[in-house]
C-alpha cells in the first residue's frame, strides 16, 4: 500500500512539473504546429474501490493532445489527432490485454489517426489509424480518460488500428470500419478482425438516432472471442438536460447477449458541473450447446463531474449492482478522478 502511494505521488509530481515548464511555451509559442491547431499535456490520477472486497486500484496517466487541420487556399485537406499516453496501473486484478500484469507501465493510444476530408466537402472522408470503433453511444462522445462510460464492455474494445470511411450528408452522418481488432497494439495474434458502423441522424440536433452494427473476433487475454451485436441508440438534448438509451442484440462466443443502457445527466447553465445516472442490464446465454438457458444482471451508476477553466477536472462515480449471478458478476465499486489539461 505504502509503495503505490508513494507511486502515485511520484507520478503526479512528475506530471505537474511537465505541465509547469511546458505552460510557457505553450502561452507563448502558439504557432509550432501552423495554423489551425491545438495542443495540451493531458495528466490525471485514479482510485478505485472495490466496496464489497475492500480493494483499491490506481491509475496514472500522462499524455500529448495535438488537433491539427490541414489546409490549402480553398478547403481543409484532413485533421490530424495525435494523442500518445503513458499509463500506469497498480494493484489490478483484472488488467486488461495492454498491460503485462496488474502492476504496469505501458505506451497507450487513445486517438491517432488521419481523416482525409478532400474528397467531397466532408460527404465521403477516409480515417486511417487507431480511432473509436463506431457504435453506439460510446462513438458519439469523446468519453476517453473519463469516469463516464457506456456500453464498451460489451464488445470489449472501444479503439482500434484499421481504416474507415465516415461522412456527412444532409440528412445523416455515417461511419463504417474494418478494424485489426486488437486494441492498443497493431501486430496480434488469432488474426482478430472487426467490420463494424454506425448511421445515424445528424449530431446537431436535439433529437439523434443511430443504428450500429459490430461483428468479428476481439483479441482478448485468453484469445480472441466471436462478436456479433446489432444495436440502436438515442439521445434527446433539452436545455440544461440530456437524455440517452442504447440497446443491442447479438451474441459473444456463440451465446446470445441482450444489453441496454439508458442515462440521464444534468449540467449547469456554464458547463462547469454536470451529474448523471445511469441504468444497466445485461442477459447472456449460459452455455448455447447445452442449453438455451439465461441468466442477467443490472446496475445503477451516479456521478459527477466539475471542471474548473483552469484546466482542472474532478469527478467521482459509483456503480452499483441491482441484480447479479455467478457468470455476470458486477462489484460495487467507488472512483475518484483528478485531471489537469494544460
Amino acid at each position: 500500500m505504502k509503495k503505490t502511494f508513494l507511486v502515485t505521488l511520484i507520478f503526479i509530481q512528475v506530471g505537474l512539473v511537465l505541465l509547469s515548464k511546458t505552460s510557457f511555451a505553450n502561452t507563448n509559442d502558439t504557432s509550432f504546429l501552423g495554423e489551425n491547431s491545438r495542443w495540451s499535456i493531458d495528466a490525471s490520477t485514479r482510485m478505485s474501490r472495490n466496496t464489497d472486497k475492500k480493494h483499491n486500484t490506481f491509475m496514472h496517466a500522462i499524455g500529448l493532445d495535438i488537433h491539427k487541420v490541414f489546409s490549402n487556399d480553398t478547403s481543409d485537406i484532413g485533421t490530424l489527432l495525435f494523442q500518445p499516453y503513458i499509463v500506469r496501473i497498480n494493484n489490478n486484478n483484472n488488467p486488461s490485454l495492454t498491460f503485462d500484469d496488474g502492476n504496469d507501465t505501458e505506451i497507450t493510444w487513445r486517438m491517432v489517426n488521419f481523416n482525409y476530408t478532400g474528397l467531397s466537402q466532408g460527404q465521403f472522408n477516409i480515417r486511417v489509424g487507431h480511432f473509436e470503433v463506431p457504435f453506439g453511444l460510446e462513438y458519439q462522445l469523446d468519453t476517453n480518460g473519463t469516469l463516464r462510460q457506456f456500453t464498451i464492455s460489451d464488445r470489449g474494445i472501444k479503439g482500434d488500428w484499421g481504416v474507415s470511411v465516415n461522412g456527412i450528408l444532409p440528412l445523416f452522418e455515417y461511419e463504417i470500419a474494418i478494424t485489426r481488432g486488437s486494441g492498443n497494439e497493431i501486430r496480434s495474434h488469432d488474426n482478430p478482425h472487426i467490420f463494424s458502423g454506425r448511421i445515424g441522424t445528424l449530431s446537431n440536433k436535439n433529437m439523434v438516432a443511430g443504428l450500429s452494427w459490430f461483428t468479428g473476433d476481439v483479441l482478448g487475454r485468453n484469445g480472441v472471442t466471436q462478436r456479433q451485436k446489432l444495436g440502436i441508440d438515442a439521445s434527446y438534448y433539452y436545455y440544461q438536460w440530456q437524455f440517452k438509451a442504447e440497446s443491442s442484440v447479438g451474441s459473444t462466443a456463440k451465446n446470445d447477449t441482450v444489453n441496454a443502457l439508458i442515462e440521464a445527466l444534468w449540467m449547469n447553465p456554464r458547463e462547469s458541473l454536470s451529474s448523471y445516472i445511469q441504468l444497466g442490464y445485461q442477459s447472456t446465454e449460459i452455455n448455447h450447446e447445452i442449453s438455451n438457458a439465461t441468466q442477467s444482471t443490472s446496475y445503477w451508476l451516479a456521478g459527477v463531474q466539475w471542471l474548473d477553466q483552469n484546466g482542472f477536472d474532478i469527478s467521482a462515480q459509483y456503480k452499483h449492482k441491482l441484480e447479479d449471478t455467478a457468470t455476470i458478476e458486477i462489484d460495487p465499486v467507488l472512483s475518484v478522478q483528478l485531471r489537469y489539461r494544460m
